[in-house]
């Protein structure tokens, strides 16, 4: 069976450049579930925005593996 549409579309970018927006928009035109990155968790983020060429590294790699674990969670859902 093929199908029509993919499972999910990931957008990708640094901090600021709107993904978030883009997300959004994408979200309302396929009318389908929206998952962001959780900013609020990422303990490095505040330090980013005073002193970004220190943190920068740490920063987008603890999105990464956010990003990581909400791809798993996905498969998750798709095995049942």
């Amino acid at each position: 069976m093929s199908k029509d549409h993919p499972d999910y579309i990931v957008v990708e970018g640094p901090i600021g450049v709107g993904k978030t927006t883009l997300a959004k928009r994408l979200a309302k035109s396929f009318n389908t579930e929206l998952m962001l990155e959780l900013a609020t968790e990422n303990p490095f983020l505040p330090r980013f925005y005073s002193d970004p060429k220190t943190v920068a590294l740490p920063t987008q790699l603890f999105f990464l593996f956010q990003r990581a674990k909400q791809i798993e969670s996905f498969r998750q859902k798709d095995m049942f």
